[in-house]
């Protein structure tokens, strides 16, 4: 496939349809809706007819229905009262519940309740009414209004009322569906051909029953537009699934070792989003794939397949994967597919006649217009390329603003080789250019496809082929393209085009051609020294650090290579030595180099890169040596080398690398005197005690010494150094930093970070008008900082966590730019000591206030009592992150309210903490694990206005004492657990009980718990099935309700809740009843079944016992009852807790896999609460 001015890529006309009543809303909220969507590049249908002509909806809105991605429905009061409305939303529903390509939906309740257009009341009751007597002679037509109107309002959406103001309410509505339009790329935008093969392709992916695993395969040749096909279907419905992943080129990544693990990891990494480094072997990544896969339905493309082993690693098993999962494999083998059992295979056509037409004039001719000679010498063009994309592509940009006599004598070369022979076709364009960009086009070919274009132009460069020129010359030509993570990428043809021109220069002897890049004939030409002048560049790379191959090679090897320019080879062993490498080497990179030394007669005056990591030279080269074209120099890990060599000779040296040198001890002089150093890293040197002399390295930006445990001095400073960005000093023995740092006046990042011996700081330090990052954790010997800190105007963010600072100097606390601020462990005495001493902020936080920019601030075990958090903390307001974990405060003030940007609140520890006051209304995360003493949470949710607030609670026992206390678990089970006390199947349950109790008997709270079945399935993602318990009591006839709701549960699932007796003034007259009669209803229709339901009474001696049971829960999330929504199928159980002042805010549970899961796996939980009796 190939790029063309078609617009169609998938089956949607629109991004959306928006369906509202014109005389509420369309001047109003509906069109403020309708310029967001479009401000964001969303494409929507909008009928902007003032006036409804006609009793029935037009054709021209049915279509527009049908051809929308989505359907948006704004309710209003009038909403109903519009037949053309309603038509409009059976029309949607309609589409909504299609097999073969399902639209979303998406309610906004504007000025209207969920319920009341669910139940058909006020407004909607009486319009109808209207309907009933209008169509008395069609009921059937007023039935379907209304069983629409019901389960479109099932569906989670929008409403006004909750939202503060329109403009919040239309940020929330955009920003929920921009995420639910693919992004499509701009590499595969306007594809010619690709509707009728994504048409037909699609039609196999969704022939199937939907539950079912679908394996499709697509087979053709090369350059034939699979991956592209691939791409395009993958992007197009990725977003159905719970988790989709692409493996790109496996044939090609499969070469390298240790390739199929990679691939593992990949795919955990994307279907589950989370990295398994853990996986070190074939067998445990299948294992690890068939085990976590088979619950959830995935997308999974495999593209290139070229071997039965990697379909078996990869999607050994349809069990592998969850119901409705989809796996697409390309390759260019058909049997290979079929032995793999593929449901259906795809072969896509080559274009036809008219297709390669446009393509080729695209490319051609792109906005001009062609005469009518060009026109007809295109068609001798279409012949030769027999349909293929990647040659129309590659003939239209090279023909394309040239002469007629030029096209003529194009032609006429093709006409030498059959139009069949493909590579023939393609090589015309490579005949087409100049010298350097042949050199260019055959490197990436052979060396550089798939590296990124930033590395590649540097390379090339020290080839002196002019790069950069050439690099959009070859784009230009369609010959390569640039990825959108700055990747060089050539198709397959192109690439095989380049290598066959290599090996066409010595079909018989490797030794005599330009480039070698496969292992056996690399081997071969060193083993029998075949090399000659003809030969470049040599790449092999052994990606596996352990696998070392051993050559018998003669020390001559490379002696006859006399042109060798690059030289990239990786563990390669030469037992017998090495005598000569080429004069001419312009990289060269031999990580593993298993030599003392290189060759005495090498010179390198032409080589730009040296890169010899993990090698066993022990030093380079002996006194000065002219190397002037040497930029980069990498020895990583190279731990035989016991000093560097004298750099006078290297005055262009621009990245010296030499982390891990652990036997590194002296440092030439010249090295930090250099001019052009840019990066030097030294880490983990552990061996060097000292750098030499003073330093003055003028265009250094990143100087690395993390963990030379050994270094106790950090040299001075000669004069200023601008450049310098980035000091690492972190892991060093230095106990004191040279007052000359002052002379750094361009440094951003000081990182002083476990340096344990560090004693002081110098004054001058206040003089780094440019530094942004100062850490200092982990410095236990510093007991202070200078004062003035405040001139350091620059700085956002300080660390002096861990370290022995007792009282900080006032000045921090004037940081008008500070971000980050840390005095994490910095605590003082015991509180045994006679000075009852306190963390010196109890004196200082008054000063808070000048820290206006501050989003971080962390406190934790700092030994803070209480009181010493004064109120007006609320100054701080930019506040996001507040940590306070570890400390003896036993409330905190009301005022911390007032810090509006608050996120994340940690409190975790703080043993005397027993209540925590409301919170800040943009609350996401609070911690309170540990806080023994904590004891309510009643009003701390009041006002959050997130619909998920993640509270964890571990250890917090007096939390389950609370008379106030609700919870509901939603939680796969068939079965009512056998510590209820009153069971019965079916959906209610009428119970008996005496009405005297003692104080040991008092009933405390209820426990109420159905098993429920799933009829139907929800047609969409959104919508959510309702269950309420019904009570009813004896004493006044009265009676409640309580809802949950949840998302798409496939199997039989429980709902247990747990009311106190203090939750609300509603079921007071319960714990008094003698009479009790229990149901439970689906407030869904007839989409659930109750089978089995049951009763438990909790009393007052159980308590303790609930705590220890309820304990091992850990994770809580609130929401707000009216967005309620939970998508889960298996192992995720939920629980929401409640206070006493409504049902409107619940919290929910994660139990960890081992503790829930599918039906067989609820022994454990049974277990635990049956210790309730």
């Amino acid at each position: 496939m190939a790029s063309s001015s078609i617009q169609n890529v998938s089956y949607w006309t629109y991004d959306a349809f928006l369906s509202f009543r014109g005389a509420d809303t369309r001047k109003s909220f509906t069109s403020h809706l309708y310029a967001a969507l479009n401000g964001k590049g969303i494409y929507v249908f909008k009928d902007d007819k003032e006036l409804e002509r006609g009793d029935s909806i037009s054709p021209r809105l049915l279509k527009a229905i049908e051809d929308s991605r989505i359907s948006i429905i704004v309710f209003s009061q009038n909403y109903a009262s519009s037949t053309w409305c309603l038509d409009e939303l059976v029309k949607i529903v309609q589409c909504k519940n299609k097999n073969d390509h399902r639209q979303m939906v998406f309610p906004i309740f504007y000025d209207v309740e969920p319920t009341v257009v669910r139940k058909q009341a006020r407004s909607f009751r009486e319009a109808f009414s209207k309907h009933e007597e209008v169509f008395r002679e069609n009921i059937e037509k007023v039935q379907k209004w209304r069983e629409a109107l019901e389960e479109v309002a099932n569906i989670s959406g929008w409403e006004l009322k909750k939202y503060r103001n329109e403009s919040e309410f239309i940020r929330d509505i955009v920003k929920a569906i921009s995420s639910k339009i693919p992004v499509k790329s701009e590499v595969l935008k306007k594809l010619v051909g690709i509707d009728s093969r994504l048409k037909e392709l699609r039609s196999l992916i969704d022939g199937g029953p939907n539950d079912d695993v679908c394996m499709i395969g697509i087979c053709g040749m090369g350059g034939l537009g699979k991956t592209t096909l691939a791409r395009v279907v993958y992007d197009t419905i990725s977003h159905e699934f719970e988790g989709s992943s692409f493996l790109a080129n496996v044939r090609e990544k499969s070469e390298k070792e240790g390739s199929v693990i990679s691939f593992h990891r990949q795919l955990l990494s994307q279907l589950l989003k989370f990295a398994d480094n853990s996986i070190w072997n074939v067998d445990d990544g299948m294992n690890i794939l068939a085990s976590r896969l088979q619950h959830k339905k995935v997308l999974l493309v495999i593209d290139d397949v070229v071997d039965i082993k990697q379909l078996e690693y990869l999607a050994g098993k349809r069990e592998w994967f969850g119901s409705g999962s989809k796996i697409i494999i390309t390759s260019r083998d058909e049997h290979l597919l079929k032995t793999h059992g593929m449901d259906e295979v795809y072969k896509p056509s080559s274009l036809n006649y008219d297709e390669a037409f446009q393509l080729f004039n695209m490319k051609a001719f792109k906005s001009q217009q062609p005469s009518e000679e060009c026109v007809q010498l295109s068609e001798c063009v279409l012949q030769y390329a027999g349909g293929l994309p990647v040659a129309l592509e590659v003939l239209g940009s090279f023909l394309n603003g040239r002469s007629l006599d030029q096209w003529k004598s194009t032609l006429e070369r093709l006409q030498i080789d059959p139009p069949n022979q493909i590579m023939s076709v393609l090589e015309i364009s490579f005949n087409g250019l100049q010298h350097s960009e042949k050199k260019i086009f055959l490197d990436v070919a052979c060396f550089f496809n798939l590296e990124d274009r930033d590395y590649v132009t540097k390379v090339l460069d020290g080839c002196d082929f002019s790069p950069v020129i050439g690099i959009e010359v070859l784009i230009n030509k369609s010959l390569i393209t640039i990825l959108n993570d700055n990747t060089l990428w050539m198709h397959d043809l192109l690439q095989e085009l380049g290598q066959q021109i290599v090996q066409r220069q010595s079909p018989e002897e490797p030794g005599k051609r330009s480039r070698l890049w496969k292992e056996e004939e690399v081997c071969h030409v060193l083993i029998e020294n075949t090399g000659s002048e003809i030969v470049e560049g040599i790449v092999i790379d052994h990606c596996s650090p352990n696998k070392e191959v051993h050559l018998s090679a003669p020390s001559k090897a490379f002696s006859k290579m006399i042109n060798l320019r690059l030289l990239k080879i990786r563990n390669v062993q030469l037992p017998e030595g090495l005598e000569y490498l080429s004069n001419k080497l312009k990289l060269l990179e031999w990580h593993g180099y298993p030599l003392e030394s290189l060759p005495s007669n090498l010179q390198l005056d032409k080589t730009f890169e040296l890169n010899m990591c993990y090698s066993l030279i022990e030093e380079l080269w002996k006194g000065f040596k002219p190397l002037n074209k040497l930029k980069v120099m990498k020895l990583s890990h190279s731990q035989h080398l016991i000093k560097t060599p004298d750099f006078t000779g290297v005055p262009n040296l621009e990245e010296l690398i030499l982390e891990g040198c652990t036997r590194l001890h002296e440092i030439h002089p010249s090295l930090v005197l250099h001019k052009k150093v840019i990066t030097l890293n030294l880490k983990d040197c552990t061996s060097l005690t000292t750098l030499p002399g003073n330093v003055f390295m003028k265009s250094l930006k990143t100087l690395v010494l993390s963990g030379c445990s050994k270094l106790i001095k950090f040299p001075e400073i000669l004069r200023s150094m601008e450049d310098l960005s980035e000091l690492f000093l972190d892991g060093t023995s230095i106990t004191e930093v040279p007052s000359s740092i002052e002379l750094l006046t361009g440094l951003q990042l000081l990182n002083l970070s476990d340096c344990k011996d560090l004693v002081r700081l110098p004054s001058r330090i206040n003089g780094l008008k440019s530094l942004k990052t100062l850490c200092l954790s982990g410095c236990s010997e510093l007991e202070n900082v200078p004062e003035n800190m405040e001139k350091i105007e620059s700085l956002e963010e300080l660390d002096i966590s861990g370290t022995a600072i007792r009282q900080p100097p006032s000045s921090i606390f004037l940081m008008k730019n500070l971000k980050e601020l840390s005095f994490r462990g910095c605590k003082g005495p015991p509180s045994s000591t006679s000075c009852s001493w306190r963390f010196p902020f109890n004196l200082m936080l008054s000063s808070l206030s000048g820290l206006c920019s501050l989003t971080k601030l962390d406190l934790s075990d700092c030994n803070i009592q209480e009181g010493a958090i004064p109120r007006d903390i609320c100054n701080l307001s930019s506040l996001e992150e507040l940590y306070l974990s570890k400390n003896s405060f036993v409330s905190l003030p009301a005022t911390i309210s007032l810090l509006f940007k608050l996120e994340e609140l940690e409190l975790e520890d703080c043993k005397r903490l027993q209540s925590l006051p409301q919170l800040p209304p943009n609350i996401v995360s609070v911690s309170v694990n540990g806080c023994a003493s904590l004891g309510k949470l009643s009003d701390t949710l009041k006002l959050c206005k997130w619909e998920h607030i993640f509270i964890d609670c571990i250890d917090c026992l007096k939390l389950l004492c609370n008379d106030d206390l609700a919870f509901s678990i939603v939680v796969p089970g068939s079965k009512i657990p056998e510590w209820f006390m009153y069971q019965n199947d079916g959906c209610s349950i009428t119970l008996i009980r005496p009405s005297k109790s003692n104080k040991k008997n008092k009933v405390v709270g209820y426990v109420f718990c159905c098993v429920f079945q799933v009829l139907k399935r929800p047609s969409h993602p959104h919508t959510t099935h309702e269950l309420h318990c019904h009570v009813k009591g004896s004493s006044t006839g009265c009676f409640t309700d309580f809802g949950e709701k949840f998302g798409q549960a496939v199997s039989d699932h429980l709902w247990l809740l747990y009311l106190s007796r203090q939750h609300c003034s509603d079921i007071n007259w319960l714990f008094d009843s003698n009479y009790v009669e229990l149901s439970f209803r689906s407030g869904s229709g007839p989409r659930l079944k109750v089978k089995r339901c049951g009763f438990h009474p909790v009393y007052m001696h159980q308590v303790e016992e609930f705590d220890e049971t309820t304990n091992q829960w850990t994770h809580f999330t609130a929401y707000n009852l009216s967005e309620f929504h939970l998508n889960f199928v298996g192992p995720e159980m939920v629980v929401a807790t409640t206070s006493k002042r409504s049902l409107t805010e619940f919290v929910s549970v994660e139990a960890s896999e081992s503790e829930s899961g599918c039906c067989d796996k609820e022994e454990p939980q049974s277990k635990r609460l049956r210790e309730l009796e």
